[in-house]
């Protein structure tokens, strides 16, 4: 320090960094994972980007990546009906699809006991003969209409014939007339009328 210059400050350090650069940080990973696949770079290969036609994948640093994606043609290789081929396909996840009864099953009802057709989805097939609507109305039955049923001792499928046949053939059980004038079934005879009054009600029996 000269005595004309009392306060300059003399730098001790050349380089002072407080980490080191992304590009050599790259190059530490790429030594222990995957260098770039760009010819020339050794910077880790990081970023995946597709190879044409979807078989695979190549990897990149970010750079080379963005470079490749901006210049990617999935369709490269194929020609033009193939292309759309797989446009069409794409559609459909690529699966096999079919017309309106046809395909394996050639439209036919199931009669195998052990067809999945009818498991507990059937009725998305329609393979039974109950109308559709009444169908509807046998999925979206209350926990009321439910149990007026099983007061009926039905199961909850019961159609509007059967609960109406039940129900007629409990009031005739159940009647006091019908036990040579023993009231000790009166309570029975109770709920299975309130049943019937509910399931009028509701449209579940008719008549």
């Amino acid at each position: 320090m000269s005595d004309g210059e009392p306060f300059r400050y003399r730098v001790k350090f050349t380089d002072i960094r407080v980490k080191p650069p992304a590009d050599e940080t790259s190059r530490a990973r790429a030594k222990r994972t995957r260098v770039c696949e760009e010819p020339g770079c050794d910077l880790e290969g990081s970023h995946p980007a597709p190879r044409p036609g979807g078989k695979g994948r190549h990897w990149f640093c970010e750079a080379h990546a963005a470079a490749y994606n901006r210049s990617f043609n999935f369709f490269e290789g194929m020609t033009d009906a193939e292309a759309a081929a797989f446009l069409r396909a794409e559609q459909y996840g690529h699966k096999r699809t079919w017309r309106m009864g046809a395909g394996p099953l050639g439209g036919r009802k199931a009669t195998d006991p052990h067809d999945p057709r009818r498991w507990a989805g059937r009725s998305f097939f329609d393979m039974d003969d109950t109308p559709a609507g009444e169908q509807r109305m046998h999925s979206h039955r209350s926990s009321l209409q439910i149990r007026a049923l099983k007061e009926l001792d039905l199961d909850t499928d019961a159609t509007p014939a059967q609960i109406r046949a039940r129900y007629a053939e409990y009031v005739r059980r159940f009647h006091p007339d019908s036990n040579k004038g023993d009231r000790s079934s009166e309570h029975k005879l109770d709920r299975v009328l309130r049943a019937g009054k509910l399931l009028k009600a509701s449209g579940l029996m008719k008549g």
